[in-house]
C-alpha cells in the first residue's frame, strides 16, 4: 500500500500534469475554433459523428478498471483473467461501432456518408486505447498518477498541436478528426496513439489470454452495474447533442456544443483534474466510514468552492469569449446563461459516484444515472422542439441537478457529510459577488475583478479557522509519513 507521503506527492503530480494538459487544451481549442483558423464550417459536420461513436465507445466501460482497484489486494490472482476480459470487450465494441457507422453509410448515404466511414475510423484507434486498460488499472491501484497525468498532458498537447498544424495546412474538418479539440480530443487519433504506446511502456500488462471462471464472476457482477451506469451517464450528457443535431441541425448543434464546452470548463478543470485521484482514493479507504467522510467532504468542499464562481464568471465574459473566438460563433453567448445551472450542478456529481463505486454500492448510482436519462429521453426533445437550443441548455441543468439531489442523499447512507457547511458559504460569497458585480460599472475590466475580489475575500473572512483545519490535516499527514 502507497505510504501518506506516496499518496500525496501522487495527489500534486496529477494536478501539474493534469492542469499543464487542460491549460494547453483550452488554448489550442481557442485557436482551432477562431474564425481565423477553422471556425464553425468545419466544426458543423464533425460533431455528431463524434457524439454517436462517443455513445458506442462506452460500452467499453464495463467496470474492469474499477474492479481491479477495489480488489486490488488479490490483483496477481486475476490480472490475466482483467486482461483477457478486457481484450474481448474492447474487440466486440469495435465490432459493434464500425457495424453502426457502415450501417449509417449504406442507408443515409447523403447525410452520413462522410460521417459513417469517420465513426469506423475513430472506433479502430479507440480500439488501441481500450486494449490498455489492465495497464492503466495497475498504474492508478499504485498512484502513479504522476506518468497517467504526464501522459495525458502531453497526449492532449500533441493531439491538439496536430490538429492546429493540419488545419493551418488545409486539411478543415479532417484536422479535428486527427486530434480533436477540447475533451474529444481524448478520443482522436493521435491521443490514442500517444497514450496507449505510453501506458504499454510504462506498466506491459500479461500476454497471456486466461479466463479463471471464479474471478470472470467477480470482475463481472462487480463491473456490470458501473457498465449500465456509465452507458446511462454517456447517453444522459451526450443525448441533448444527437437530438439536436437530428432536430435543429449541424449549425446550431455547432452553436450549443461551444457553449456546452465553455460551460463544462468548471468540470473539465476542477473536478475531472481530481476525479480520477479521488477515486482510488476512496477505494483505498472504502472500509473506513470516517476517513471516507473526511476525505469526501473535503474534496467536495474544495470542488464547490473553485467551480462556482468560474462557472459564473463564464457566463459574465461570455460576450467577450465569443469576440475572442470570432462572428461566427456569437450566437452561443446567450445559450451559455441557460447552461448556467448545468455548469453549477454538474462538477460536483463526480465525486458521488466516486464514493458509491468505493463502497460497491454501483446499483445506487445506476439508479441515479437511470433516473437522468429516463427524465432526459422525452424532456429534451420536447423542449427543443418548444423552445429551440436555450430550451435544451436549461433542460440539462435541471437534469444535472435533480441528480445531485438524489445523489447526495444515497451518499449520505454510506458516510456522514455536512452539506451545510459544504454549501452555505461559497453560496453566500457567490451572492456577495454578484451583488458587488451588479453596483459596479456594467464592463469585463471592472466587472470580473470586483467579483473576484468579493468572493475571494468574503470565502477567506468566513473560512478562515476552516482553511487553518485544512493546512493542520496535511501537515498531519506528512508528519504520518
Amino acid at each position: 500500500m502507497s505510504s501518506p507521503r506516496q499518496v500525496l506527492r501522487s495527489f500534486f503530480y496529477a494536478l501539474v500534469g493534469g492542469y499543464a494538459g487542460r491549460i494547453a487544451s483550452v488554448i489550442l481549442t481557442v485557436v482551432l475554433r477562431s474564425d481565423e483558423v477553422l471556425g464553425r464550417e468545419a466544426f458543423e459536420p464533425v460533431i455528431l459523428p463524434f457524439v454517436v461513436f462517443m455513445m458506442f465507445a462506452s460500452l467499453s466501460q464495463v467496470g474492469l478498471m474499477q474492479g481491479l482497484l477495489h480488489f486490488r489486494d488479490d490483483t496477481q490472482e486475476f490480472l490475466e483473467t482483467h486482461f483477457t476480459l478486457n481484450c474481448l470487450v474492447s474487440v466486440a465494441v469495435f465490432l459493434l461501432t464500425s457495424l453502426a457507422g457502415l450501417g449509417l453509410w449504406f442507408l443515409f448515404p447523403d447525410s452520413w456518408g462522410w460521417g459513417g466511414p469517420v465513426i469506423c475510423l475513430l472506433g479502430l484507434f479507440h480500439l488501441l486505447r481500450s486494449l490498455t486498460q489492465t495497464s492503466e488499472a495497475l498504474l492508478r491501484r499504485d498512484f502513479q498518477f504522476g506518468h497517467l497525468s504526464l501522459l495525458h498532458g502531453f497526449g492532449t498537447i500533441m493531439a491538439l498541436g496536430i490538429a492546429v498544424a493540419a488545419a493551418v495546412h488545409g486539411l478543415g474538418s479532417w484536422s479535428l478528426i486527427l486530434g480533436g479539440w477540447s475533451a474529444y480530443a481524448a478520443y482522436s487519433v493521435v491521443y490514442a496513439v500517444v497514450f496507449s504506446t505510453g501506458v504499454w511502456l510504462l506498466r506491459p500488462a500479461p500476454l497471456r489470454f486466461r479466463l479463471d471462471p471464479s474471478w470472470t464472476r467477480k470482475l463481472l457482477d462487480y463491473g456490470r452495474w458501473l457498465w449500465v451506469g456509465w452507458i446511462l451517464q454517456s447517453f444522459v450528457w451526450l443525448y441533448d447533442k444527437v437530438i439536436l443535431g437530428v432536430i435543429v441541425g449541424e449549425s446550431e448543434l455547432a452553436l450549443y456544443e461551444n457553449a456546452w464546452w465553455l460551460m463544462f470548463l468548471p468540470t473539465a478543470v476542477i473536478s475531472h483534474i481530481i476525479f480520477n485521484y479521488t477515486s482510488a482514493l476512496y477505494s483505498r479507504y472504502q472500509d473506513d466510514e470516517e476517513k471516507l467522510s473526511e476525505l469526501f467532504e473535503t474534496m467536495s468542499s474544495l470542488v464547490i468552492r473553485c467551480s462556482a464562481p468560474v462557472a459564473i464568471g463564464l457566463v459574465l465574459l461570455a460576450p467577450q469569449l465569443m469576440q475572442l473566438l470570432g462572428e461566427s460563433w456569437s450566437g452561443s453567448a446567450q445559450i451559455m446563461m441557460y447552461l448556467l445551472l448545468f455548469g453549477l450542478a454538474r462538477p460536483l456529481l463526480d465525486e458521488g459516484y466516486g464514493l458509491l463505486w468505493a463502497r460497491g454500492d454501483a446499483v445506487s448510482a445506476t439508479k441515479i444515472m437511470a433516473s437522468q436519462a429516463l427524465i432526459a429521453l422525452p424532456v429534451i426533445p420536447l423542449a427543443v422542439i418548444f423552445f429551440g437550443t436555450q430550451g435544451a441548455a436549461l433542460s440539462m441543468g435541471l437534469i444535472a441537478l435533480w441528480g445531485l439531489c438524489f445523489l447526495w442523499w444515497r451518499v449520505s447512507g454510506h458516510i456522514t457529510v455536512h452539506y451545510r457547511r459544504m454549501l452555505l458559504m461559497p453560496a453566500v460569497a457567490c451572492v456577495a459577488a454578484a451583488t458587488g458585480v451588479s453596483l459596479a460599472p456594467a464592463i469585463p475590466e471592472v466587472a470580473i475583478p470586483v467579483f473576484c475580489a468579493t468572493y475571494g475575500t468574503t470565502l477567506l473572512i468566513a473560512e478562515r479557522r476552516r482553511l487553518g483545519e485544512i493546512f493542520a490535516r496535511i501537515q498531519q499527514v506528512r508528519a504520518d509519513s
